[in-house]
């Protein structure tokens, strides 16, 4: 049995919002995943990785960054500090409006863990709202050295790994396979179909529920492995004032 076992999942589609509110009114069902994200957070403070959260009070939600509207899911956000998040946000032009108090997530590149019936996903995503960050993703491919880096570290992704644009949280058809990754050719002939503001980019892994690796003793190192993994694909995408290359793009 994984970590989740038939008594958590038979829950999902019974969490209420108000739920969300603190850990008190938190079911089982939140209490569990709770209990993975407060883990995978340990470590990430362990490995001194710049992901954070931008709701520390209440890390849970049904709101992934995958979609425009409220799904059957649980999930959680690690990203960039709220500091720097309100930095992007105002740069994006959100300067009347962005506060530390209504900052996004979906306007910036999150690695989001996210529980489904059928999944734990994990997995690095880009959305159409964080298109500062996206448009230094082009930006940075349009040069050769960057391009080579970025084909490199994809062929060292696991066999799991599947790549893609659309939008929701669960894995579609239209998607490239870990094996896919090893051409570069494939590579580039797929990146340049990518839209800024109009495509989701994603990158991670769907777990099965009964997947050995997600047993309670094999959960948490699995995930940091591949966190760390996704990690490095973060931070060559991440804007910021030493990583720009959005006007690579508009070139």
């Amino acid at each position: 049995m994984g970590y989740f076992d038939a008594t958590h999942l038979a829950e999902m589609g019974q969490v209420e919002g108000a739920a969300f509110t603190n850990t008190d009114s938190y079911t089982p069902l939140m209490v569990r995943f709770n209990q993975l994200h407060q883990g995978v957070l340990a470590q990430i403070k362990t490995y001194s990785l710049n992901l954070n959260l931008i709701k520390p009070d209440n890390p849970i939600t049904q709101q992934s960054v995958c979609t425009i509207e409220l799904q059957n899911v649980l999930c959680t956000q690690y990203l960039r500090t709220r500091s720097e998040a309100l930095v992007v946000e105002r740069l994006m032009g959100r300067e009347e409006v962005a506060t530390l108090k209504n900052i996004e997530a979906r306007r910036h590149p999150v690695i989001e863990l996210r529980l489904f019936s059928d999944y734990l996903a994990l997995e690095f995503v880009m959305s159409p709202n964080s298109w500062w960050d996206q448009e230094n993703l082009v930006g940075k491919l349009n040069v050769s050295r960057h391009k080579q880096t970025y084909h490199g570290m994809l062929r060292q992704f696991r066999a799991a790994y599947r790549m893609g644009f659309w939008r929701g949280t669960h894995l579609s058809n239209m998607h490239l396979t870990a094996a896919q990754f090893q051409h570069p050719r494939i590579m580039q002939e797929w990146m340049s179909t990518f839209e800024p503001s109009k495509d989701w980019f994603r990158l991670g892994i769907w777990y099965r529920h009964e997947d050995e690796r997600l047993h309670p003793d094999n959960i948490l190192e699995e995930l940091m492995t591949e966190i760390k993994t996704l990690y490095q694909l973060y931070e060559q995408f991440l804007w910021t004032s030493d990583n720009n290359y959005r006007e690579f793009y508009e070139k």
